[in-house]
Formats: structure tokens, C-alpha cells, sequence
């Protein structure tokens, strides 16, 4: 809760405190889901360096436990944050085992945002022709599983595509689709969206990427994600 409301002090202080609680219980997959969470809120305080650390030990005790979808969530997690450090060739490796993993696994959800997350990825190192077929298959699943929140991410992904290409029409567009969306949710996104959509308006160039907020953040969830990871005692990651 405390990461929900931008509270990231209390945050790590109350995950480091259930992380000793399953260590001293030896309950690994409560470790494993602690040190995910852990690393989430580390990436989004900009501590990049122990939000690998913390998310590598998370996916070693998943692995060791066969949790995939454990794997998976964790897979996806590090793509994000190497993607952030410009380690693009780590990034693509760790968001294609993910996404193996969630096809397997028949996981829609986490499928439809790590389709997202790559297209982010093709877009920042280059890669425009990559960046728009996998935000495009994210498109199409996410109107497939009903995910409004991840339709308004791969639209927006496209926005920026064709923004990069110089299509600057089809980039406004997209983005107006975007905010509609994410307005109609209550998606914390809406105000940077539309503040992208703004500046191609006004004929400025949207300054660095957007901030991308997980749905858990959004004043709505998503009706679509990862499916959570339970724990015996309940929780889930």
C-alpha cells in the first residue's frame, strides 16, 4: 500500500522487514516475492544497482522452487530495469525468456505487458520496424483479453513510433485514442500522456520517455495483468 501511495521509504522498509520474517520462517517463495517487490521499488526510486541485485536473487529462488510464472514476473521486471541502464542486449535476452514464459504458460496478461516492454525496448535502441510489431501484438491481445490499460500502453508505444518516424499526424492521433482511454480508467498515466499529446500539438517535441507507472499505481487497476504468485500464507506477487 505504502508504494501505491509514492511512499518508497515506508515501502522498503516494511518489504526488508517481511523479507527477514521469510527468511527466519524459511519460507523461500515469501523471500522470493519480498525481494520482487523490493527491487520493483528500487527501480522506481532510481536505485538501478540493487534493483538488479535484488530482482537476480528473486528470480534464482523462483527458479530453484520451478516457479515459471514466478520467473516470468521477475524476467520482466529485470527487462525494464536493463533496458533503464541501457544494457539493451541483457534487456532483449531476459524479455524474450519472459515472454516464452507466459506464452507457455497461457498467461495473456503478462504476455500483453511484456509485448509492451519489448516494443519500448526495439524503440529505444533503434529498432522503429520491431517497436511497432510488438506493440501492435500487444494491441491486438490486449483487446482480446478486455485489458483497457495495456490497449491505451501499446497505443501510446505505436504514438511514439510513428512520432520517431516523423509521422507526426499518426503520432497525435494514437496518443488522442491513449488519453481517451487512460482518462476513462482513472489511469494515473493520463496527465504525462497528455501532456505528450500537448507538446506535438504545440509543435514541441515530447523531452526523454515517459515514466511508466505499473497498473498496480493507477487509481483503477487494470481488469488484465500478470497473474499473482500465491504464497501459503496468502499473499502474492
Amino acid at each position: 500500500m505504502r508504494r501505491l501511495t509514492d511512499d518508497y521509504p515506508g515501502a522498503i522498509s516494511v518489504l526488508e522487514q517481511a523479507l527477514d520474517l521469510y527468511t527466519s520462517l524459511g519460507d523461500r517463495l515469501g523471500q522470493a516475492g519480498a525481494l520482487r517487490n523490493l527491487g520493483v521499488v528500487r527501480r522506481q526510486v532510481g536505485d538501478y544497482p540493487d534493483a538488479t541485485t535484488m530482482l537476480e536473487q528473486s528470480l534464482d529462488l523462483f527458479t530453484t522452487l520451478g516457479n515459471r510464472l514466478g520467473q516470468a514476473n521477475v524476467l520482466s521486471d529485470l527487462g525494464v530495469v536493463r533496458q533503464l541502464t541501457s544494457d539493451y542486449p541483457g534487456a532483449t535476452r531476459v524479455l524474450e525468456q519472459a515472454l516464452d514464459l507466459y506464452i507457455a504458460l497461457g498467461n495473456r496478461g503478462g504476455e500483453v505487458e511484456a509485448l509492451n516492454d519489448y516494443g519500448t525496448l526495439c524503440r529505444v535502441r533503434g529498432d522503429l520496424e520491431g517497436a511497432e510489431k510488438q506493440h501492435r501484438r500487444s494491441l491486438d491481445v490486449s483487446r482480446q483479453i478486455g485489458s483497457e490499460w495495456d490497449e491505451a500502453h501499446a497505443l501510446a508505444g505505436l504514438a511514439r513510433c510513428a512520432l520517431a518516424a516523423g509521422r507526426t499526424a499518426d503520432a497525435a492521433s494514437l496518443l488522442r485514442e491513449a488519453v481517451e482511454i487512460f482518462t476513462r480508467i482513472g489511469a494515473a498515466e493520463a496527465p504525462e500522456v497528455a501532456a505528450e499529446l500537448a507538446a506535438i500539438e504545440t509543435g514541441e517535441r515530447p523531452e526523454g520517455e515517459p515514466r511508466r507507472t505499473p497498473a498496480r499505481t493507477c487509481q483503477r487497476r487494470a481488469p488484465s495483468r500478470r497473474a499473482a504468485v500465491p504464497t501459503p500464507a496468502g499473499n502474492a506477487y
